[in-house]
């Protein structure tokens, strides 16, 4: 199995689904932020021998979720996932997802993330979470 880049700690699944897209790796970042990176298998590709738009769009979810959850102090449902597109990324790319908070209020959190391969931005995702069992 390859090793990430230096920093990053496995990282559990935290359901069934994100089971089947790892073993992911991640990083505390400053200021509360976190990075989520996985290598891209065969398994994450699409026809089109790129990675599938739907496992990047469950990777930032996942990614900007785990940070709204820590930052609320539970549970978070997403609201709206927007996810844009701006490079392929190729089998055995790190693939690696910088999240953050963007506001938060009372009961909505507003998150932002991008996507990275060899520090080139490969797409960019922002979300809406809200807070859950309060």
């Amino acid at each position: 199995m390859l090793r990430p880049p230096e920093g990053f700690e496995p990282y559990p699944a935290i359901s069934p689904f994100m089971t089947l897209l790892g073993p992911l790796w991640a990083r505390q970042e400053a200021e509360g932020g976190i990075s989520v990176g996985l290598w891209i298998q065969n398994r994450h590709l699409n026809h089109q021998q790129a990675v599938h738009g739907g496992m990047v769009a469950s990777l930032a979810d996942n990614a900007m979720g785990y940070q709204a959850a820590r930052a609320c102090g539970g549970s978070v449902a997403t609201v709206h996932l927007c996810v844009d597109y701006m490079a392929r990324v190729m089998q055995g790319s790190w693939l690696e997802v910088c999240s953050r908070i963007d506001r938060r209020g009372k009961k909505l959190l507003f998150s932002a993330c991008t996507g990275m391969v060899d520090q080139q931005p490969v797409f960019r995702a922002s979300a809406v979470f809200a807070a859950i069992g309060r």
